[in-house]
């Protein structure tokens, strides 16, 4: 049931909620599934448990798979403008201007760029 506090100590930081049958396995969020923890008693709870359950980044992992094969996720959107990157860099500007003009690191230009096929020089600029 989602309470206010841990159900184990009673505080009410650092709340997490723990699905006592986890979703990746045919849990769901019903109320009588889940559990509310501190961090530190859920984490106590998923060692308890046998084989991969005790691995929240396998029990994320396995989740993200069966809601991308039922078409409910899709992953997070990108927040970087690849054409105003491509503008910018078809306009002259290096990529280390273009990760100040827009915020990012330039290993981020680059990876949007993929490798440039070949780099400017100083006398071309």
């Amino acid at each position: 049931m989602r309470l206010r506090f841990c159900v184990i100590c009673g505080t009410n930081k650092n709340l997490q909620f723990h699905h006592i049958k986890p979703r990746s396995k045919g849990g769901d969020d019903h109320q009588h599934n889940i559990l509310t923890l501190c961090r530190d008693h859920h984490a106590m709870i998923h060692q308890v448990r046998p084989s991969d359950w005790n691995n929240i980044k396998t029990l994320q992992k396995e989740g993200i798979e069966k809601a991308m094969q039922q078409g409910k996720f899709k992953g997070r959107r990108s927040t970087i403008d690849s054409k105003e990157i491509k503008r910018l860099w078809n306009s002259g500007l290096g990529a280390t201007e273009i990760g100040r003009q827009m915020n990012i690191n330039r290993s981020s230009v680059y990876r949007i760029l993929g490798s440039p096929t070949r780099k400017r020089t100083y006398y071309e600029v």
